[in-house]
């Protein structure tokens, strides 16, 4: 009988134990510096250039304006307010107008260089035709780029034997490429 008490004792302890450990973290899976890396190049380039090496609490994007918009909140929220970031890489006041342009660069990346992207950036229609092309294949990345003021979408595939496919932002299939 004591052994068994003995046993019970040990085991309610561990279990207690168990339980304070598996609860002390329930934050989410990502985290400031992920974000950052999953955002376009010229939101990248503002966050750098306006704030350093600032270090990052959190990175919000919020479209309910109808635009796509960047909030990035800072660690030293006294020392670094909320930056406002648009697409393009424009800083935006709290209002959404804009406090200061893209520079060139920005410029140049909205007409012709390559823009990254994810699956869910996609329209409707490019990722139908995905679908439909390579609907086994897994996309290792997306590129956009703009040609005659036409959206072009570049998808590349792990699979190698899967052509990347080059598709325009209705659908139209330009080119596959190996």
């Amino acid at each position: 009988m004591l052994a068994g008490i003995l046993l019970f004792g040990c085991a309610r302890h561990h279990e207690i134990s168990k339980n304070q450990y598996d609860s002390a973290y329930h934050k989410p899976l990502n985290s400031p510096g992920e974000k950052f890396a999953g955002l376009p190049p010229a939101v990248q380039n503002t966050i750098r250039a306006e704030t350093g090496s600032a270090v990052i609490e959190d990175i919000l994007k919020d479209t309910s304006s109808g635009l796509v918009v960047y909030r990035v909140d800072f660690v030293n929220s006294n020392l670094w307010p909320p930056l406002f970031i648009a697409r393009d890489g424009s800083v935006l006041n709290p209002d959404l107008t804009v406090a200061v342009g893209a520079g060139d660069d920005a410029i140049g990346v909205s007409k012709g260089s390559a823009i990254s992207l994810k699956p869910s950036d996609l329209p409707p229609n490019v990722m139908k035709v995905i679908q439909e092309r390579a609907p086994n294949s897994e996309i290792a990345w997306i590129h956009k780029e703009v040609h005659s003021d036409r959206d072009i979408y570049i998808v590349s595939f792990k699979d190698p034997v899967q052509p990347i496919l080059s598709i325009a932002g209705d659908g139209t299939v330009m080119s596959h490429l190996h």
